[in-house]
């Protein structure tokens, strides 16, 4: 895993801490199932999840599994808003390698500059990005299947995670205009628990997941700014990169940015174009010359995950197909049984 290679060599003072990220998220699951009286391990047994899953936190937490467990417990306990739970009871956002370089830039403006130099990194349904008005700016994802319909949960904590990361850059004095969501609002049940943890106007249906706030906040300076130390992660990571893709061609290059990006949804033709910084277009003649589509890469990384699942954990098939391929099942089955 490429973003895992490049965080492991950095030892740095916002990631020395007790706990891994995904060993946080983990822990906020299990907090949070205590609280509201859910038996998780009987969800994973149930599931046909082994469960030694809830003590491997670095493969289950970045995983399309961490993903159907929390549409599972959504759908079965009646708790839509299950990811605002979990994201309270994280230490700290956790959203990967570009909101570690937000948390040490030196204005709200440059962090999101900054963080936009590593947008395949977003632990997120889809990477985050910025425009800009004469007086709002708005932070948004785009939508997908996998964050509007099937991955409902894990869009939703990405959301709330970069909306506390927001508020912490300049504590007491960041105030959010609305957030905007890419799915149905889920029912007056759930209104307060949404209306309490963002305490703003709230949109649902929209054709992307937003956080809208005033441009003037662009001014302000970061809390925890730390500009060597910023330095000295940037440095480090490119190099790290230089290493990883000095001698990979450029489909290897796309495999590394898909695999990637399928630890925690899906990935578009446009969005790894996007990642290696070509157009769309120039994207598929590089892979014409490589006598290879965008799709057979895909699918092969799909179907190689799949087969991880069941190595790894013993995933019932089904499971694993309507998790990484739910539009498609049979296509994923027909791949896994044929290569």
């Amino acid at each position: 895993m490429l973003v895992f290679s490049i965080l492991k060599i950095l030892n740095v003072g916002v990631m020395t801490q007790s706990l891994t990220e995904d060993d946080d998220v983990l822990n906020a699951l299990i907090a949070t199932c205590d609280d509201l009286g859910i038996d998780l391990k009987r969800v994973i047994a149930d599931m046909g999840l082994p469960a030694k899953i809830l003590t491997a936190a670095q493969q289950f937490i970045p995983s399309h599994l961490f993903n159907c467990v929390l549409e599972t417990i959504a759908a079965n306990y009646h708790c839509r808003d299950l990811a605002l739970h979990i994201a309270s009871e994280l230490q700290s956002p956790q959203l990967g390698l570009p909101t570690t370089v937000m948390a040490l830039s030196n204005t709200v403006g440059t962090a999101l500059n900054n963080a936009s130099k590593y947008s395949a990194f977003y632990h997120d349904t889809s990477y985050w990005q910025h425009r800009i008005s004469d007086t709002e700016v708005s932070l948004f994802k785009a939508a997908s299947p996998f964050s509007s319909e099937h991955y409902r949960q894990r869009n939703l904590l990405g959301t709330a995670q970069m909306f506390l990361l927001l508020n912490s850059l300049s504590p007491h004095l960041w105030r959010p205009n609305k957030v905007g969501f890419s799915f149905p609002d889920p029912g007056v049940h759930f209104s307060k628990t949404f209306h309490t943890f963002f305490a703003c106007d709230l949109l649902f249906d929209q054709a992307e997941d937003s956080i809208s706030f005033a441009a003037d906040y662009l001014e302000f300076h970061v809390s925890g700014s730390d500009i060597n130390l910023l330095r000295g992660i940037e440095n480090q990571t490119a190099v790290m990169k230089r290493l990883l893709l000095q001698d990979r061609n450029l489909v290897d290059q796309a495999r590394l940015l898909i695999n990637e990006r399928l630890r925690f949804a899906h990935c578009t033709e446009a969005e790894l174009a996007h990642f290696m910084e070509i157009s769309s277009e120039q994207l598929r003649d590089e892979l014409n010359r490589a006598n290879i589509s965008f799709t057979e890469i895909l699918e092969q990384q799909i179907c190689k995950r799949a087969k991880e699942y069941v190595k790894k954990y013993h995933a019932p098939i089904k499971l694993i197909t309507s998790a990484l391929m739910p539009e498609n099942e049979d296509r994923l089955s027909h791949l896994m049984m044929n290569t």
